[in-house]
């Protein structure tokens, strides 16, 4: 690919260190492409064109052995095989669709996927949790049980934690359950935090919530525009 422009669109994917190949890698998803380049020199390894639409690079590039996943709301998924031995990489499979309605494999918002073993989950552009088989993106299941609204930009936050995953999605709900290749198990759903944000679309929610938690100590925190708080994830709630 040629040097983009200095005024071009930067993304908002944040960079990641990766070591593939016998090198350490920075990995730089932007609204053009995919990108590895080397964090001492700036030599760049390898370059896949990508083009986004609307500079909507958001989510967090995914990395599973070999296999580094990137999703956008309008254009789907990319999914990079990295070589075992040299720091290059080829392309295993790219969606085709640039609809965010029309949409193939996963088109994600802000939800950065969780890639476990041989498949690929994540929520879609109006809220489908759905799971993919990471070696071809065919679409193995989906479901709108976790967002509840099929609307533009319904999403959630996901967490692996040992056998879990812990969701926080738009409606300021903390969903835990386990994900399989059959199907999500919903274990639990609770309200944590009051939505506050403007959803920016038409939506039966008046307030969302797209604030990404951190958890530390058997504890979540998490915030709106408002306030920030701490819940305990303890069953004796220390």
């Amino acid at each position: 690919m040629a040097p983009l422009p200095s005024n071009s669109e930067p993304g908002y994917s944040q960079p990641t260190i990766i070591t593939a190949g016998g090198e350490r890698q920075l990995i730089i998803w932007h609204p053009s492409g995919l990108a590895s380049i080397n964090p001492e020199t700036g030599k760049v390894f390898w370059e896949f064109p990508m083009v986004v639409g609307a500079g909507m690079a958001i989510a967090t590039p995914v990395l599973s052995g070999r296999l580094l996943f990137v999703s956008s709301f309008y254009n789907g998924s990319m999914m990079v095989e990295l070589d075992e031995k040299t720091p290059t990489a080829k392309v295993l499979w790219k969606g085709n669709s640039d609809s965010e309605i029309i949409t193939e494999g996963l088109h994600s918002t802000i939800n950065t996927a969780i890639i476990d073993g041989d498949y690929v989950y994540g929520i879609c552009s109006y809220g489908q949790f759905r799971a993919l088989n990471a070696r071809t993106g065919e679409r193995v299941w989906e479901t709108q049980t976790v967002t509840k609204e099929r609307a533009r930009w319904a999403s959630g936050l996901m967490v692996k934690n040992g056998e879990r995953v812990f969701i926080n999605t738009d409606r300021g709900e903390l969903v835990m359950g386990k994900l399989s290749p059959t199907g999500f198990t919903e274990l639990s759903r609770t309200e944590l935090i009051k939505p506050t944000s403007p959803p920016g679309n038409r939506r039966e929610l008046i307030s969302v919530n797209w604030s990404h938690p951190a958890y530390a100590n058997r504890h979540i925190y998490v915030r709106n525009d408002e306030e920030i708080i701490c819940r305990s994830l303890s069953k004796d709630g220390k």
